[in-house]
């Protein structure tokens, strides 16, 4: 078990969920997307930070329900009951939990098997679920440098057929072009935060003075300045991916500014929060903590959190996800989430969290430069809301760059930007 002092509130604790030793390589077939991210993500294998992220959670497959699933070894998430708390728990030796807010706690349970977690879990007062960790990874198709304009916006330079493709941006701007008022969270791989076509749009806590070393607004992140990096639990949202980025960019580059191009939202404050690391692969827990932090700024610190962007997703269900969603509904956030892209009907095989039957989720699908269904696209006549412009997309990139991706990983920020504007133009709409 790693130990280290969390930059969260300054005490000494144990590895929360997915922090053990060493990495094993995930066979691709159970996580959305990991067989194209391959690709993608090859060039990073080598890397230092590659090396830091595989020593510091170990996968590993076991049977869950039935099918073979791809979790974070040795690491559940615990829903308690109202009246329970952590503290109250019976806890076998070299057991740990933490808190991931909102009821839900990551345990870890060093080298036990699953059938001696679910006996304790099952014989333990207060537990009202248990599950594993989950491992998730981004919704989106590899880099196709080829195309490297901005259909998706329906930019006027364009053929009629892509224009009719696109999402109409320039007649939403006639009426706003955003507001920096407006908050969407990017839970992801981070986001390139001094990326010159984003640096404006990027969030700061007006709680937070940063690098004081102070939890300021005492919301239990010490200078999360500009959101929380789950993955290294650091304030350093910094993207060592690209996902991100590119994401952020489709939201919110800054417009009119005469760099690179522009996002969804000329104006809006994109919040950072980074769960994926540098494979593109992230566990339940962290993504959990992510959005129970959006959720939280804005029920407790009044931040105008309008939407988390989800550009990921897994290969089943998740009753903390489903909690963490539910909270942040409540809270008057939407779950923007990418309806996934194995080309199959999720009325009949579902996608999560995409299919998830909150009020507050928008599940959105992909179409191509023509306006039909990109051919990856996951659809459903029930279970997905609407489609946006998901194949060759043009967004930024870490570094300063710029990059055309594929994906529904693509096309959900192109409505949570959407979202922002709507938000800018209304802010009393819900």
């Amino acid at each position: 078990m790693v130990r280290w002092r969390s930059k969260r509130d300054g005490a000494s604790w144990r590895a929360p969920a997915g922090t053990l030793l060493a990495h094993e390589r995930l066979e691709p077939r159970c996580c959305l997307s990991v067989e194209p991210l391959q690709t993608f993500l090859a060039h990073a294998a080598a890397t230092a930070d590659g090396a830091a992220d595989a020593a510091a959670r170990l996968d590993a497959r076991i049977r869950w329900q039935g099918a073979l699933v791809d979790v974070v070894a040795d690491a559940w998430i615990l829903g308690l009951a109202p009246a329970a708390t952590a503290g109250s728990l019976s806890l076998p030796p070299r057991w740990t939990t933490e808190s991931l807010g909102e009821g839900l706690h990551a345990l870890i349970a060093p080298q036990a098997g699953v059938d001696e977690v679910l006996g304790w879990a099952a014989a333990t007062r207060g537990v009202s679920f248990i599950e594993p960790d989950f491992i998730v990874a981004p919704s989106r198709l590899p880099n196709d440098p080829a195309f490297d304009r901005l259909w998706g916006l329906s930019p006027t330079e364009q053929a009629a057929a892509s224009i009719a493709a696109g999402i109409g941006a320039p007649a939403a701007w006639d009426v706003t072009t955003g507001s920096r008022d407006v908050v969407v969270a990017v839970i992801d791989t981070g986001v390139d935060v001094r990326h010159p076509d984003l640096a404006a749009n990027i969030w700061r806590n007006p709680g937070e003075i940063p690098g004081d070393g102070v939890d300021n607004d005492a919301n239990g992140f010490v200078d999360d300045v500009h959101g929380w990096n789950f993955v290294r639990d650091t304030p350093n949202p910094r993207d060592d991916n690209g996902h991100g980025t590119h994401v952020a960019g489709t939201i919110g580059a800054v417009g009119d500014n005469g760099i690179g191009g522009t996002g969804v939202a000329w104006q809006v404050s994109i919040m950072p929060l980074k769960f994926l690391d540098r494979r593109g692969s992230g566990a339940t827990s962290d993504a959990v903590a992510a959005i129970n932090y959006a959720t939280r700024m804005r029920r407790d610190f009044g931040i105008d959190v309008v939407a988390t962007n989800n550009s990921w997703g897994g290969s089943g269900p998740s009753a903390s996800l489903r909690v963490a969603i539910a909270a942040g509904g409540a809270a008057g956030i939407l779950f923007v989430a990418a309806a996934g892209n194995d080309g199959e009907d999720n009325d009949r095989m579902p996608t999560y969290p995409a299919s998830d039957r909150d009020d507050s989720v928008i599940a959105v699908a992909a179409t191509d430069r023509i306006d039909r269904p990109a051919t990856f696209s996951n659809t459903g006549a029930t279970s997905v809301d609407l489609a946006a412009p998901g194949v060759r997309i043009r967004s930024t990139a870490p570094d300063g760059r710029s990059a055309t991706f594929s994906g529904t990983s693509m096309a959900v920020p192109h409505v949570t930007g959407t979202i922002a504007l709507v938000a800018a133009a209304n802010p009393a709409a819900t």
